[in-house]
């Protein structure tokens, strides 16, 4: 592991508690313009590991949400943002085109923006045309990997939609969540190494249910950067209207599946969730569960956010991988700069 992770990617991934509890206290100081608290939708644009929080509230905070909120990466606006409208520019570099691209046609309408980073050209952007933007220090992201800050960047998010009056997630929810977190590290980790082995040597596809949704989305990405794996997600009950039909072919797949469960799931979705693992047992595809400790949904939320870090992680070791490289990416982004 020591000769895989020169820039300490386990450290960043250990220190997930700490990012979540710091961003959290960073914005009970920040304040927003009257009129950022009655927006008619909010949009959260953002790329990769910048992204995740959007994925989280939309599948926690979908019953919370009184007004439409959407997520996206594109260099522009979807049409029906306004001056009526919430931007929240999400990007822990400071530096992702897409969304500075789509931050400038914002500003260009008049729409109300929150910035969301640890610095860089949205800070600057934040300076030029006065809008808010919540800064974080990087400190707890030994490695300096943007995909690493995802407590920043997830609590964060809530962080940010809670402070407006959006959401309502309490200070001592968050407390709590956190010391759980902080409690079951090491039960996490070792369910991670677990799991890691299985996981070895085929596709994982992450199925996940209502609050879970953004988690289930958040490990793909993560098994496809750190572990460099093939994976993909789907969602419950989306995927019993045509997932469960493309399992036969072809008869050499080497597909495995990893449901995150939950006790807090309706009825009506654990009893779907019970069938859909029967069809997969009977197309010869393995299934693997993850279920989460927690004493709330949000509690829930961060746990998976802790296991997916450790789970890719250590599978990018068993593959013999140094976790904290992007080869194609940065190949592919230093050829589009041409």
């Amino acid at each position: 592991m020591n000769n895989l992770d020169p820039k300490n990617v386990l450290g960043s991934t250990e220190m997930f508690p700490d990012q979540c509890e710091y961003i959290w206290d960073l914005s009970k100081s920040f304040q927003f313009p009257a009129e950022f608290k009655s927006a008619k939708a909010i949009t959260i644009c953002g790329m990769g590991g910048s992204r995740y929080g959007a994925y989280v509230a939309r599948s926690l905070c979908w019953d919370q949400l009184k007004v439409p909120l959407l997520e996206y990466g594109d260099y522009h606006l979807p049409a029906y943002i306004d001056d009526k409208s919430l931007f929240i520019l999400s990007s822990y570099s400071g530096g992702t085109e897409e969304p500075l691209s789509s931050a400038e046609e914002a500003i260009k309408r008049g729409t109300n923006i929150v910035g969301l980073t640890g610095g860089g050209q949205v800070l600057q952007m934040s300076k030029q045309y006065n809008f808010p933007a919540l800064v974080f220090d990087q400190k707890y992201n030994p490695s300096n990997q943007p995909r690493l800050g995802t407590g920043f960047m997830v609590l964060g998010t809530l962080a940010i939609l809670t402070r407006l009056g959006y959401l309502q997630i309490s200070d001592e929810e968050v407390k709590n969540a956190v010391e759980e977190l902080r409690n079951n590290q090491e039960e996490i980790k070792n369910r991670a190494k677990e799991l890691a082995g299985k996981l070895q040597g085929y596709i994982p596809i992450v199925f996940a249910a209502q609050h879970l949704v953004g988690n289930a989305h958040i490990i793909r990405n993560q098994l496809n950067e750190t572990s460099k794996s093939f994976s993909a997600f789907e969602d419950i009950p989306e995927l019993n209207h045509h997932l469960m039909e493309g399992l036969k072919n072809p008869m050499d797949k080497k597909l495995i599946t990893l449901f995150l469960t939950s006790e807090y799931y309706s009825e009506k979705h654990q009893k779907r969730i019970a069938l859909t693992g029967d069809v997969i047992k009977q197309n010869g595809v393995d299934f693997l569960e993850y279920r989460p400790s927690g004493a709330t949904k949000l509690s829930e939320v961060l746990n998976i956010l802790s296991f997916g870090g450790f789970l890719t992680l250590y599978l990018a070791f068993l593959y013999g991988q140094d976790p904290s490289l992007i080869p194609w990416v940065d190949y592919f982004k230093e050829q589009l700069a041409k």
